[in-house]
């Protein structure tokens, strides 16, 4: 990393402070970069006046590196928040945390798990997307090294030769015990966000599933996605009106509570009851790939369920025990 870095503010860029645009630039933890800006070691078109202000496109920063915080910043090494499952030559599985967005989001500086990934101790500049999890999704994601193998990975998902598998938590007794849910989706035509179930416009989409555990109102789910349209999980279980837990776009409740499932429970006077879940409560649990390329030999990755997902498994399996 040079002593001495310039970046000219882009027509997307302009809007933000001077401090967001250098925390996703620079690609080094946060306190560096305040420590630089408080320290008087950033200029914006050559003055430092301005540094609180929202920039404007075109604008030039400049950062001027002290020697100690540029030893620090190249040497130490940061912590690894993106857990890494499995790679090889060619394939990286990793742990992606829950509100990480796979990539960037529109108008909004949010690091990715490729940001994070390039955060880390080891060769994670070049990684590809290969396929996709909801920001708010937990669990196994799988990247690609190069072009040519993402294009192989993609290929093999189209041709549904890499096995995807998820663990959803439904408010409400789910009634059969395994089954497939057939039904095409398409974008919703009044609601940028949101698809919908939509027969002759949809494309098709197959999710498979089983229940895990039937508890006292709640229903674990695990999911076999068949196919893979944008949240089509999450569509196909609102559709059989199961909406995740969690999951407010499609009709769920936004946040659980403790009072939620423990009867009688109210929070001490004075004080707001927390959520002990503010996501859809959806991992991706497991993934299955062929271990080399044309062998017979299968490859299972696993990801252990995320802790405030396993946080609500503990509570449900405490306070909402099956009746008998």
């Amino acid at each position: 990393m040079p002593r001495r870095q310039s970046f000219v503010v882009e027509p997307k860029q302009k809007g933000v402070t001077p401090y967001r645009l250098l925390c996703r630039a620079l690609g080094v933890p946060s306190g560096f970069v305040k420590r630089l800006v408080v320290e008087g070691h950033v200029t914006v078109d050559g003055s430092s006046d301005a540094l609180n202000l929202p920039l404007k496109s075109g604008a030039v920063l400049e950062v001027v590196w002290p020697e100690e915080l540029h030893r620090q910043a190249t040497t130490k090494t940061p912590r690894q928040a993106v857990k890494i499952l499995y790679e090889d030559a060619h394939r990286l599985v990793v742990d992606k945390p829950a509100g990480v967005p796979v990539v960037p989001e529109r108008r909004r500086w949010k690091k990715t798990v490729l940001d994070l990934l390039e955060a880390t101790a080891g060769d994670y500049s070049h990684l590809k997307v290969v396929h996709r999890l909801d920001k708010h999704t937990s669990g196994a994601l799988l990247l690609a090294r190069d072009r040519g193998t993402k294009r192989e990975l993609c290929q093999a998902f189209l041709e549904r030769r890499i096995g995807k598998e998820y663990l959803a938590l439904v408010r409400g007794r789910f009634p059969e015990d395994e089954g497939e849910i057939d039904a095409p989706i398409s974008k919703d035509r009044r609601h940028a966000l949101r698809m919908v179930i939509e027969e002759g416009r949809g494309k098709p989409s197959v999710t498979q599933f089983r229940v895990e555990e039937r508890l006292d109102g709640y229903t674990w789910l695990r999911l076999f996605p068949l196919t893979g349209r944008t949240h089509q999980i999450r569509v196909h279980l609102a559709h059989r009106g199961f909406p995740i837990l969690g999951d407010s776009l499609y009709g769920a409740r936004a946040q659980l509570l403790l009072s939620d499932l423990k009867r009688g429970y109210r929070p001490k006077r004075g004080q707001e009851e927390r959520p002990i879940l503010d996501r859809v409560a959806l991992h991706s649990c497991a993934l299955e790939f062929d271990a080399v390329e044309g062998g017979e030999e299968r490859l299972r990755v696993e990801s252990p369920l995320a802790r405030d997902l396993d946080v609500v498994r503990r509570q449900l399996a405490r306070w909402r025990a099956p009746r008998t």
